[in-house]
């Protein structure tokens, strides 16, 4: 007869694997749910971080004012400020349209002043 905490050499790797089996068991009962199921319920209305925008609008204007002599196409302004050419696009025509900026002939943007 064994005593209580003895196991028999046959009885222990199963009683391991059993052990074993239950725990992944555990780990890996997955259930299954399509990702759409995920999505929130309504998307909301305003995805852009607004503060991000406004700092990148202050630092467009203060590059331009500390180098007055300044002109750049817009392949150029979006390489230098680290932005899509869409996003370029909107920001640049939209400090042209608020006069910080001037859109010249030539397709460069330059900072804009009462004397041009």
């Amino acid at each position: 007869m064994m005593a209580l905490g003895q196991m028999s050499m046959q009885e222990s790797p199963m009683v391991k694997e059993d052990r074993l089996e239950s725990r992944w068991a555990d780990i890996l009962d997955i259930t299954l749910v399509p990702a759409v199921v995920r999505l929130p319920a309504t998307v909301p209305n305003e995805r852009r971080n607004m503060a991000v925008r406004a700092s990148l609008l202050r630092r467009i204007h203060r590059e331009f004012e500390e180098m007055p002599g300044m002109s750049l196409t817009l392949s150029q302004a979006t390489a230098l400020f680290g932005i899509s050419r869409d996003a370029g696009s909107r920001i640049l025509m939209g400090l042209t349209e608020q006069r910080v900026l001037r859109l010249r002939s030539d397709g460069r943007y330059v900072l804009h002043t009462d004397q041009t």
